[in-house]
């Protein structure tokens, strides 16, 4: 179990956090711009797929943003995405789970509800075998609905013949991903012209915290305390061995830490695919279960992405790359006839961003890890998650720019001065991220 405890990599922490004790043992919203409102205990419960935090669904139905003060319409709009959903990454996944349960079975070590959960599974094993990583034709619509709602919320931007420039990492998904938005946005405005490209090259802007970034370095290991707090928290919220108990009679043989994340993080991700699946499956976890899993799964990605106490930050700071793009690149393509500014990453990119961009408070930093669900909530960084920055160009002073934020299509606040209500001035937001700090 030791041997986890200064990996840094988000999956390993997960699992680490979640196994690494053998335990017996008034929500404040998200700003204005959190697309879920209410008690968070409630809101997980309750959702079948919101506990499962970056494995969540894309949220729809966002109402139309507020509009500018008078005198200023939009005219440029810089974009940073996840991919869509898609099935659980890592080559063999499914079928290493089913040798896991089947091995478990044939020694006699299966609960009755174990038995019910590997026959349910067999049932869908063929649908999901060899699809490791692929994005689902839900994560495709995604990025469309995506384009659908930048299109509607913001006409002006694509009046005339509009250029769009986008960039990707290199992964099959956040490529095909990119490419559905381009050909949807592509359906509504006939004369879009676009140019797109992809890896390494920009990886220090896309996926920094990528070792194929040419400027990666690793963080550094968590203190000794801030391991220690998180202990005690898991020990508070998570009973590993009465969860377990429900599908083994014996864990004798199982990699535990490996099988926790893998098993949590497969049934977060059947809400992703394309075909329902046996309620035995999606509905394994009860609503307590789904609420303490995402308590654990939700801290573990603060202490990675955001600024928990203890812990380097490097994920975090690093984004101030990609801030200076956002502010670079903003000239250049004003320069060039660019008006959309498209990247496509990943959720180890989206959460270390609006954690360094303060996005609706994100970037609190909490002693309490019983408090950090009130200010930082992982299922906002959901499948196809992204911010948008919006610029506003004044009609009477073309210097005279405005920007809005948007977390996943809903209108989200910023740690900057308001010119109008849920408006920055871009001036303010150049002072504030315009220096690289790695």
């Amino acid at each position: 179990m030791n041997t986890h405890r200064h990996m840094n990599m988000k999956k390993i922490l997960f699992a680490a956090a979640i196994a690494l004790l053998a335990v017996s043992c008034s929500d404040k919203t998200a700003g204005d711009g959190s697309s879920r409102k209410g008690e968070v205990k409630d809101l997980v419960m309750n959702d079948p797929t919101l506990w499962g935090g970056t494995f969540s669904m894309y949220p729809e139905d966002q109402p139309l943003p507020a509009r500018p003060p008078k005198g200023y319409k939009p005219f440029y709009i810089s974009h940073m995405g996840r991919h869509g959903a898609r099935f659980i990454d890592g080559r063999g996944f499914y079928s290493d789970m089913l040798e896991t349960w089947e091995t478990a079975d044939s020694g006699g070590r299966l609960t009755p509800a174990g038995r019910e959960f590997l026959e349910a599974y067999r049932t869908v094993y063929p649908k999901l075998q060899y699809h490791e990583g692929i994005l689902t034709e839900k994560g495709q619509n995604q990025h469309r609905l995506i384009a659908d709602q930048m299109y509607r919320d913001y006409p002006e931007v694509f009046r005339g013949k509009t250029k769009a420039a986008a960039l990707s990492s290199d992964s099959h998904r956040v490529i095909v991903s990119m490419m559905c938005l381009l050909d949807e946005l592509s359906e509504l405005d006939r004369d879009l012209d676009f140019s797109v490209d992809y890896g390494r090259p920009y990886f220090s802007v896309i996926i920094p915290e990528s070792t194929g970034n040419p400027n990666y370095m690793p963080m550094q290991p968590f203190t000794e305390e801030a391991l220690e707090v998180n202990d005690r928290f898991i020990a508070q919220v998570f009973d590993q061995d009465a969860f377990l108990a429900k599908w083994f009679t014996s864990t004798e043989g199982l990699d535990t830490d490996t099988f926790m994340y893998h098993f949590v993080t497969m049934v977060a991700d059947f809400c992703n695919l394309d075909f329902e699946v046996p309620a035995t499956l999606s509905e394994a976890f009860t609503p307590e279960e789904r609420y303490a899993l995402w308590r654990v799964q939700n801290y573990s990605d603060y202490m990675y992405t955001g600024v928990a106490p203890g812990v380097d930050k490097r994920r975090m700071i690093e984004m101030s790359v990609t801030a200076k793009d956002i502010i670079d690149r903003f000239d250049e393509d004003c320069a060039n006839g660019v008006a959309l500014r498209l990247r496509f990453s990943h959720d180890t990119a989206l959460a270390p961003l609006v954690s360094y961009l303060g996005v609706n408070g994100m970037d609190a930093e909490i002693s309490d890890p019983f408090e950090v669900e009130n200010v930082w909530k992982s299922y906002e960084i959901p499948m196809a998650c992204n911010f948008q920055l919006v610029f506003f160009r004044s009609r009477r002073n073309p210097d005279d720019i405005l920007i809005q934020a948007l977390l996943n299509g809903f209108q989200a606040t910023l740690p900057l001065p308001e010119a109008a209500p849920g408006f920055y001035r871009w001036s303010d937001f150049k002072a504030r991220f315009g220096k690289v700090l790695i």
